[in-house]
């Protein structure tokens, strides 16, 4: 009696001759299990592939919160790192000027004008940044008289221009172009800038200064000058190293300049502040200064 008991499989074709296979029963029963595992285990395989690839979905969105966080760290770490110094610096007007005290944040009323006041102090109009105060002769509720329409008239009233035109003739003259055109890159933003005058005729100045695109550096220098009631633009010496930033993200500016020798505070009318980097002006902008208190 023969133990090893095997199947035979007849492949039969019309034009062809027989073949037979033998196949043992262990074989037979490995091919059916086959049969019914591989369906299993490709099912199996969809639903692992769709886990993992939801679990690595929820990575990384947890990666980029994450990277945002780290960010908003740094720059947290940054202001408070320059917080650091200022408090480190025990200067009161600079400390005053971080924590925007209301002395700071809100300029004084204006006085009432006074004649021959050049920097019109008590109109009542504040010039917005980037543009020229009133002249000192144009006092408010004065209106402009109407052209005349005589020829002759006219040829009169054109060579003799009133004290306003002459004002802002000086202005335009004295002035160069380049300072007095805003001027704006996009590499830096200027907010919250606070101007006033300090004791010891000097000028308390203090802005945020943010840089647009965190992967970049942004290095330089603050420049400040001034405006006069005559037109002139006069360069203002800070204290050293007060103007100079190198930041990712933020930094708060806090400095203070004497006016120009022969330069009354009330003659100041605007403060011109430019960003120097990389050798080149990417930014300029003119800030109205508010009168001195009395």
């Amino acid at each position: 009696m023969m133990t090893d008991e095997k199947y035979s499989l007849l492949l039969m074709r019309d034009d062809c001759r027989v073949r037979r296979l033998r196949v043992s029963p262990l074989a037979l029963r490995l091919l059916t299990v086959s049969l019914v595992l591989l369906p299993l285990l490709a099912a199996f395989g969809v639903w692992a592939g769709f886990s993992f690839w939801q679990a690595n979905r929820a990575l990384v969105s947890q990666n980029q919160s994450l990277d945002r966080d780290l960010k908003d760290a740094r720059v947290e770490l940054e202001r408070l790192s320059n917080l650091e110094s200022l408090l480190r610096s025990s200067d009161p007007e600079e400390l005053r000027a971080l924590l925007g005290s209301a002395a700071l944040a809100s300029p004084p009323a204006p006085a009432p004008a006074k004649p021959g006041d050049a920097n019109g102090a008590g109109d009542g109009v504040v010039a917005a940044p980037g543009q020229i105060p009133a002249p000192a002769g144009a006092q408010a509720g004065e209106q402009t008289p109407p052209a005349s329409d005589d020829p002759a008239q006219a040829g009169v009233d054109a060579r003799v221009p009133d004290a306003a035109s002459q004002a802002v003739a000086a202005a335009v003259a004295d002035t160069p172009g380049e300072a007095r055109e805003a001027l704006s890159t996009g590499e830096a933003r200027v907010d919250n800038v606070a101007v006033r005058h300090g004791s010891g005729k000097r000028l308390r100045i203090n802005f945020d200064l943010t840089n647009p695109d965190p992967k970049k550096q942004l290095g330089g220098q603050a420049l400040f000058s001034v405006v006069a009631a005559d037109g002139r633009i006069l360069p203002l010496k800070v204290e050293p190293d007060t103007n100079r930033f190198q930041i990712s993200r933020f930094k708060k500016i806090v400095t203070s300049a004497p006016l120009p020798d022969g330069l009354a505070p009330a003659d100041v009318q605007t403060l011109v502040v430019e960003l120097e980097a990389e050798g080149r002006i990417i930014y300029r902008e003119q800030y109205p200064v508010p009168a001195p208190e009395k």
